[in-house]
């Protein structure tokens, strides 16, 4: 008999999803998708009400099909409940600003991660929220807007996979049930451990940092990365290598081997891994995510005293956009 409400009285997580772009408003609908307590947090009333008006967001998801998700959407203002799990979906640009609402949305066994490009934020945010229970997060999904003015989006990946590891004393009853709400969601989910999440954070900074350095240093995108420039790019995937050794971070034998044949494919298709989204930033004058995907790189080959001259080239071309600092300090 007591197996029968045992689901019907287990606690009911509450997700807190800050930033109302591609990902996190995957995120939401697929919560919403398995009646999970999940709110959206967007800055833009415009989005807010659109959502209303159109009766909830749209995704057009090659795992759940094209839907409307009636997802509760809310301003950081107007959020006052006490959440048990809160997911960023910022651009890491954006991350300190939602410092604020992760504090007064936080109880004693919150846990906080961020889906963002580049490595090592989870340490970064958790020196910023002491006393918080932080956790290492990635998601794949290939997700992206379709049509911002009627709230639509599009995830296109034919799968969605979202992996945290612990750190710290995080409650393990909140851990296992956040992994179960997933998988229920339609994610591929798994809990790892530390070694394991910086393993395969480690192989992902190798997939876009060498891009990205190369892209900006030379003013180009994907297609153009030949003869020098190529040899260029390759050197700074060596390096990433190497300092990845001096880590102790395990990286694949033939993992090169196996992006550089993934490289070419995307370059004869139109979509992000084409183009630089560093590049693309610089060039409109907004903040980018080059702190951690690509100053990180640097600070840690000072910390482990590796020698990385091509990165320290680009380092010095663009050392004025530097402001991982902010996130250190």
């Amino acid at each position: 008999m007591m197996e029968i409400f045992k689901n019907l009285f287990k606690k009911r997580l509450k997700y807190l999803i800050v930033g109302a772009g591609s990902t996190g408003a995957t995120f939401a609908c697929f919560l919403s998708d398995a009646n999970k307590n999940v709110t959206l947090i967007s800055k833009y009333e415009s989005v807010i009400k659109t959502a209303k008006e159109k009766k909830g967001i749209k995704l057009i998801s090659a795992v759940k099909g094209e839907k409307r998700y009636n997802v509760k959407i809310k301003t950081e203002k107007t959020y006052t409940n006490k959440a048990d799990v809160i997911i960023l979906c910022l651009r890491t640009p954006d991350i300190i600003s939602a410092i604020p609402l992760i504090l007064k949305s936080s109880h004693k066994d919150t846990v906080v991660m961020s889906i963002s490009n580049g490595f090592g934020i989870g340490y970064a945010l958790e020196k910023k929220l002491k006393n918080i229970h932080v956790l290492d997060a990635n998601f794949v999904g290939k997700c992206r807007w379709f049509n911002r003015q009627d709230v639509e989006y599009l995830q296109q990946r034919e799968y969605c996979e979202f992996n945290f590891a612990p750190r710290g004393n995080a409650n393990p009853n909140i851990l296992k049930q956040m992994k179960e709400d997933f998988i229920q969601a339609g994610m591929r989910t798994e809990c790892l451990t530390e070694n394991q999440f910086t393993e395969m954070a480690f192989e992902r900074l190798i997939t876009r940092s060498p891009f990205e350095a190369c892209c900006i240093y030379y003013n180009i995108n994907a297609n153009d990365i030949i003869g020098e420039k190529r040899v260029f790019f390759e050197n700074l995937c060596n390096e990433l290598l190497v300092l990845a050794k001096a880590m102790n971070v395990k990286v694949r034998s033939d993992f090169l081997k196996e992006y550089y044949a993934n490289f070419e494919k995307y370059k004869e298709r139109d979509d992000a891994n084409v183009y630089s989204s560093i590049l693309n930033d610089m060039n409109i004058g907004q903040p980018s995510e080059i702190d951690f995907l690509f100053f990180i790189v640097i600070e840690l080959a000072k910390e482990y005293k590796v020698d990385m001259p091509y990165y320290f080239k680009v380092a010095e071309k663009f050392k004025q956009y530097n402001s991982l600092n902010k996130f250190l300090s």
